[in-house]
């Protein structure tokens, strides 16, 4: 009897949605919890609650379920929160919030819609890589605000507002952020596209 109730166990926990390292097209997962360093977790047209990424594990966006919606079943992932030395790359869906809850979280941010960004760090480590056209601002010339501009790859607008939480000692998200590529970069990269067109000519 003993035996049947454990092969159940491991039977049951083999099928959790996401353990295959996939959230694809209808699919909606509840609490996530990821920390593996091997596989990236991947979200594909699918959708969370909330997905909580630990240790070094890594979390690759491509896409959500849409609208953003918390109401069952929900879509979009609602929530994203990195811990310790995870890594998060966004590239398009439906995020209300992504928290960087640790200096050495990396988060790579290359298109979709993303409400807010919250930052506990004390350090200022510019983790929160925001690729963004040379046309970006702060939200009303306020970097305590947010940050607004166009994605780089596709030139989609973007609107994301900064939670602070200077209240208990942390920096604000802005001195966390990096925008890339920087207006100096973009001159480089247009100057060297004008020599290789020199050259190609010749």
């Amino acid at each position: 009897m003993k035996r049947m109730a454990l092969f159940f166990v491991c039977v049951s926990a083999g099928f959790a949605g996401y353990s295959d390292g996939f959230i694809t097209a209808g699919e909606y997962e509840y609490a996530v919890r990821w920390s593996n360093s091997q596989i990236p977790l991947i979200v594909d047209g699918g959708g969370a609650d909330e997905i909580s990424v630990r240790d070094s594990g890594r979390l690759i966006v491509k896409s959500t379920s849409t609208p953003l919606s918390l109401s069952h079943p929900g879509s979009g992932v609602y929530d994203i929160l990195l811990f310790n030395n995870a890594q998060l790359e966004y590239l398009n869906g439906v995020t209300q919030l992504i928290s960087v809850r640790t200096d050495n979280a990396i988060t790579i941010l290359k298109g979709g819609s993303i409400n807010e960004i919250s930052s506990y760090q004390y350090g200022t480590t510019e983790n929160i890589l925001i690729y963004a056209q040379d046309d970006w601002s702060w939200i009303d010339g306020n970097p305590l605000k947010g940050i607004q501009g166009n994605w780089l790859a596709d030139g989609s607008p973007f609107y994301i507002e900064f939670i602070n939480r200077t209240d208990i000692g942390f920096n604000p998200v802005y001195m966390n952020v990096q925008v890339i590529p920087e207006p100096a970069t973009l001159m480089l990269l247009g100057i060297g596209g004008i020599l290789l067109r020199r050259k190609a000519l010749r």
